[in-house]
């Protein structure tokens, strides 16, 4: 009996301890296994191992550097400020044509006549004295009241978009002479491709309006490019250079430059003279302008009152327009210019400043 019970006892050992050997080489196969293996080892048993893992922290984001902006590179452009609407001039008191005074033939008394011995028939009849005329006095002409200071600034729209600002001034001298210039400065992308472009004409002011004496045309800094004009009133010659070329030509009375004519019409109403000879400082052309009508033109200064003329190319091509400012001694408020391509180029003015 206690032989069995002894024997019992042992086989509940021997199983017990077969049961504990079985779970450990469980527990070592399914959770120590890969640590003890070699690196590029794998057993040939081939496990399914289910493991629930804890989803790994995630990196702090670093945080982005600011970015610093850098604006694009493009030629300073002033801001045109504010100016005060424009107000219209007084009217213009026609100027009287002043009458050139006639002088008569002065009466020369004679004494009555004496007793003359009769000539020998030989003798030839002496002439009677001539009577000298006083000569007439030349009235020159006045010149027109126009304004001594003039401020004109443009937006230039090129293909529907705006392309850069220009800005005229001309003023007259104590000596009565004039200077005109002009700055034309491309803005945004376009400043990076094109240069400034100045222009400047000087000369007299008379009674019949502007008389250059020189015109400069220059794009860019390079100077060696430069178109330039002299104007030799006494010798009737005009001189035009461009670079080391330089060429003289025959120079017509009334000629003008490419500034200067657009400021002509202040003394010559752009309807009493529709023909103009000017040049750029590379040639000298004769331009006959056409009327193409009254209009009125919408500005940021407001609605002006205009004429419009206008000129093609011989070829019929390129159209070059203004519109001047009836109301304002004719001042160019609006220049169009249409490019063979069909390309159209304008100058809208925003602002008028004119001193008496």
């Amino acid at each position: 009996m206690l032989n069995r019970f002894l024997n019992a006892l042992g086989g509940v050992r021997r199983l017990l301890l077969a049961i504990l050997l079985s779970l450990l080489v469980h527990v070592w196969m399914i959770g120590g296994l890969e640590g003890w293996l070699p690196d590029g080892e794998t057993p040939e048993t081939t496990l399914i191992r289910v493991e629930l893992v804890s989803p790994p922290k995630p990196e702090p984001v670093k945080k982005a550097l600011p970015v610093k902006h850098v604006p694009p590179v493009s030629h300073p452009l002033p801001r045109p400020s504010p100016r005060p609407a424009v107000k219209p001039p007084g009217p213009m008191a026609p100027v009287p044509a002043t009458p050139v005074p006639v002088v008569s033939n002065v009466p020369v008394e004679t004494a009555a006549p004496a007793a003359v011995s009769p000539a020998p028939a030989t003798a030839p009849s002496a002439a009677p004295p001539a009577v000298e005329e006083p000569p007439v006095a030349e009235v020159e002409a006045p010149v027109p009241k126009v304004p001594a200071r003039v401020e004109l600034d443009y937006q230039i729209v090129r293909k529907g978009g705006v392309a850069g600002v220009e800005h005229h001034a001309y003023h007259v001298t104590e000596d009565g002479r004039y200077v005109l210039t002009s700055i034309a400065e491309a803005s945004g992308l376009l400043a990076l491709a094109l240069s400034d472009l100045v222009q400047r004409s000087e000369g007299q002011v008379t009674p019949h309006g502007l008389r250059p004496d020189s015109f400069l045309y220059q794009y860019g800094k390079n100077t060696e490019k430069a178109q330039k004009a002299t104007f030799d009133w006494a010798g009737k010659q005009l001189t035009m250079e461009v670079g080391s070329r330089k060429q003289t030509v025959a120079l017509e009375d009334g000629a003008q430059d490419l500034m200067s004519f657009m400021y002509q019409f202040m003394f010559v109403p752009p309807l009493q003279e529709m023909r103009l000879v000017v040049t750029n400082g590379k040639k000298l052309k004769v331009y006959n302008y056409d009327f193409e009508g009254e209009e009125s033109l919408a500005t940021r200064m407001g609605s002006l009152r205009t004429l419009r003329i206008g000129k093609s190319s011989s070829e019929g091509e390129e159209k070059t327009e203004m519109w001047l400012a009836a109301d304002y001694h004719y001042l160019p408020v609006k220049i169009s210019k249409t490019e063979k391509d069909g390309t159209v180029t304008e100058r809208i003015a925003t602002s008028l400043q004119i001193q008496e």
